[in-house]
Order: C-alpha cells, then structure tokens, then sequence
C-alpha cells in the first residue's frame, strides 16, 4: 500500500500492478512535476506526474467497481460482453495508472512548443498516443502476464487507453478513466493540485457524490452514462472548481509569464537537446533518449546555464530559476468573453474556443491596436504580449466537434434509477447550462516597460480592442445592470434591509 495525503491509504495488487509501478516507465514520473511551472508561484505544488498516476489508478478503480456493480444488477452478467468484472476494474486501474505515462519534461509546455509545433507524425503528436506507444514497447511482458491471470485485460486497457472510442460496454469505462465529463483523472488532479498548492477552496469537489450517483444506460448498441438529478447541483459545482482552478492557478498571470520564458527556452534548446529527433526515435522502437526528457534532467541543463552561460539562454534561465523575475509582466484588467453576457458574446466565444486561425486574427488586431495607442508612451509592438485564455471547464477531449461519430451538441443525461429502469428526464446541452463558458483576454509588457500608470489605460485600450475586433460590445451587460438598478432607486426598500 501507498500512503497518499488525500486518500489516505492505496492499496495495490502483486501480481498485476506491482511490477508496473515499479517499471521505469512509471518511476520516471517521479521526476516530472504535475505543473509545469505553478511552483514558481505556489511553493508547495512540487508534486509529480507518478502522485497523480497513482491517486487516478484509486479513483478510477473506486468508479470502475461501481459501474461494474450497476452494470450487473440492472442488465445481468451477460451485458459485461464476456468480460469478467475483476477484468474491467482491472482495466480501467491499469489505464488511470499509465494514462500519463507519455509525458515529456515540462509536460504540456513540451507538448505546446515541441509534439504540437514541429509537424510530427500523427502517432507521436501528443503525450496520449506516446503513452500508448511506449505501453506497448515496453510493458509488453508485464501485461503478458496479467493477461493469463485475467484474460481479455489486454485489449480491454488498450481500447481504454487508444484513440478511439471503444464499443460496447467498454465504452463508459473509457469515459470513467479520461474521457468522460468527470473523469477519474481530472477528480484527482483538480483535489491534488489543489491540495498541494493550498488553494484547497479552488480543488473542494464531492467526487463521490458525482458517480455513485451515475447510471449506465444501456440499450442496445446505445451506452450512455446518465447522471442523477439530485447530483446536477454537484455537477455545476465541480464546473466551476475546474474554471476557478484554470483562471487562479493553472493560468494565474505569473505562471503564464514564466510558460512564455519556457516556450522559448524549449525552442532554443531543441539545437542542443534534440528533442524532435527523441520524440522520433519512439517510433523506431528506441524510446530511451525519449525518457531521459524528464523535468530534473532540464532542470540541471538550465541551472548550469544560469551559472556560466552569458547568452540568451543563460539569461533566461537566470529570470526563471534564480531571480524568479520573467521578462513579461501584466498590465490591466483581463476582460473576458463568456457566455453569460449574451448570445453575440456566446458566439465569439465558441468560435475563439473551436477556430485558432479566428482566434491568432483577433489577437493580431487587439495588438496592433495596442500598438497604435501605446506608441505615445514609447512602447512598442514587441514590447506587448496579448494572452488568451480558455478557461472553460468542459473536457477538450469532448469539447471539439466531430470525430468518429460526429457531435453536433455536448449532453449530459439526467434522469432517475426507478427500480431496474434508467430513466432519462432531461436532455441537458452543456454549452447552453450556467456554466462558466469564457475566454479571457489579459495584456503583458516587458517588465521594463511597466508603470502604474498604464494600468487603467491599458485596461481601457484592451476592452475597447476586444470589442472592435469581436464586433461586441463588452459593456452591454454592465448596462442593462446600471440601467434596470438605477430605474429603482427612489423606492423605500429600508423594511427589507436585513442581513440574510
């Protein structure tokens, strides 16, 4: 058993899950942190990739086994497909555990600058499908193994852990483990990283609540997960913990500085380090120069740099790891474009959400305005960063249309279980719910270039860009507010003024 600061004790099995986690494939991610570049602002969130793979593993199986259960008692064995119901939990435990397992140093910010940014093969163009990859290459004799004990495991973990969507009863596992609304990797990561970067209020979610109170729906070739109405109220809670985690945390404004210094060190140091080549030799069954990438080997290469090198990349390193400084630092209010402030704001936040081309031309507009109306002040375009952030909490491995089956709509099924029946009550499309749809828009100057002047007029410049360049006017709602507020005043509210 693992003692872990959430859940209190993990237990794990010796004959499956023991050899795994002792595989070099999951202790190397005791030397990748969850985040990337949090600690810098939050001390205490140094914890790694190989926590949170082993917290997903827990919830995971806690959700499996309840599926598994509800499966059986309300379609009989028969509806498990021949799989025995050790195999399915089996399954999704082994998937939570080597869901990350594909990382990289720095994780997302490799997969931003380097799996994302270098036309890489379709195969290796995230840490998903290398994760896969590198499951298949190297814990083939582990998996061997545990496919005597508990035949059908193999395919089962590989159609949890592939691209695309299994079948059958297989599918709400899949969804269980990473792909569903909440997913036992976002249950864990959302109360650890907030757990360990002391924004507990942020990370407080009763995951419990949310899938002991979900249902299979099984109907044929139809297999939907169905939420329970009394839960929904949950549901939007968690949304919103999400959101708070993305805007306060993951993005907090100084985190986002110090990911624009990595970006270019990643970029610069890809002459000397290889890493596009490393993420290549995957393919040609040498994945070991690949899985030396991990954050404490990066981090040594860039201490020594901020010690004895005088260029670009010394500097950089000497900002980031020693005088904690980044070059960029925010100027202004964000403003943010969000659903609740009407259709046409709806609109264009979808569209900068699901249109990076629409999005990089918005962004170009806003700076260059910025540029015009900051010249006067001696700054230049080179010296403002325009950032953009979605911080909306639904999934982005369902957020996108299409796909094998193509999504017109995002729906969460709430219903009730009224003896063996599962019964839908609502269709609920998610993106026209209350909840937390938005982009935000925040604008950066180079340190040097900073004064508390320019606060008020850059948050002026700024809503005055997004409006003109979105074709909204970001001060409607604020309005319809002061002007319905203001039609009141004269009334004698004083009977009603109590403290409730």
């Amino acid at each position: 058993m693992i003692s872990d600061p959430l859940y209190g004790y993990v237990y794990f099995n010796t004959e499956i899950e023991e050899s795994i986690i002792n595989s070099m494939l999951l202790q190397r991610l005791r030397y990748i942190m969850q985040l990337q570049t949090a600690h810098f602002v939050y001390p205490g969130a140094v914890h790694t990739r190989f926590q949170h793979s082993i917290g997903t593993m827990h919830i995971a199986g806690l959700m499996a086994e309840d599926m598994v259960s509800k499966i059986m008692s309300l379609y009989g064995q028969e509806a498990l497909e021949g799989y025995s119901p050790l195999t399915l939990v089996e399954a999704s435990r082994l998937a939570g555990l080597l869901h990350d397992v594909g990382h990289a140093a720095f994780s997302h910010a490799f997969e931003h600058e380097i799996l994302w940014k270098k036309n890489l093969p379709r195969e290796v163009s995230n840490h998903e499908r290398i994760g896969l990859y590198l499951v298949r290459q190297l814990l083939e004799e582990e998996l061997d193994k545990a496919e005597k004990l508990l035949p059908g495991l193999k395919n089962a973990l590989f159609s949890l852990l592939g691209v695309d969507e299994p079948k059958g009863v297989l599918r709400p596992f899949k969804w269980i483990v990473k792909e569903g609304y909440y997913p036992a990797d976002v249950l864990d990561f959302l109360r650890r990283d907030s757990y360990y970067a002391g924004t507990v209020e942020y990370g407080s979610i009763l995951y419990e609540r949310l899938y002991k109170n979900t249902y299979p729906l099984m109907n044929g070739s139809t297999v939907a997960l169905v939420l329970d109405r009394t839960a929904l109220g949950e549901f939007k809670r968690y949304m919103y913990a999400k959101a708070n985690m993305y805007e306060h945390v993951y993005y907090h404004s100084v985190c986002r500085s110090f990911d624009k210094i990595l970006y270019e060190l990643l970029n610069i140091l890809e002459d000397e380090m290889n890493f596009t080549k490393r993420v290549l030799s995957i393919i040609g069954n040498n994945p070991e120069d690949y899985l030396e990438l991990t954050d404490a080997l990066l981090y040594t290469i860039m201490m020594q740099k901020a010690l004895r090198d005088d260029t670009r990349v010394g500097y950089l390193c000497r900002k980031m790891l020693i005088e904690r400084k980044p070059e960029w630092k925010r100027v202004g209010r964000e403003v943010s474009v969000s659903a609740s402030k009407g259709p046409e704001s709806l609109e264009k936040a979808l569209m900068l959400i699901l249109d990076s081309e629409y999005r990089d031309k918005v962004v170009k507009v806003i700076e260059e305005h910025l540029e015009d109306r900051l010249r006067s002040r001696s700054i230049e375009g080179s010296e403002i960063w325009v950032d953009v952030l979605d911080i909306t909490p639904l999934p982005k491995t369902l957020i996108y249309p299409g796909g094998e089956v193509p999504r017109k709509m995002l729906t969460l099924y709430v219903g009730k279980k009224i003896g063996k029946n599962v019964v839908v009550s609502e269709d609920i499309g998610v993106l026209l719910e209350e909840l937390p749809l938005e982009v935000v828009f925040r604008v950066y100057t180079l340190r040097s270039r900073y004064s508390a002047e320019l606060e008020p007029l850059v948050t002026s410049l700024l809503m005055e860009a997004v409006s003109s360049s979105l074709g909204i006017d970001i001060n409607a709602t604020k309005r319809v507010f002061e002007n319905i507020y203001m039609s009141y005043v004269n009334r004698d509210y004083s009977k009603y003024r109590l403290t409730l």
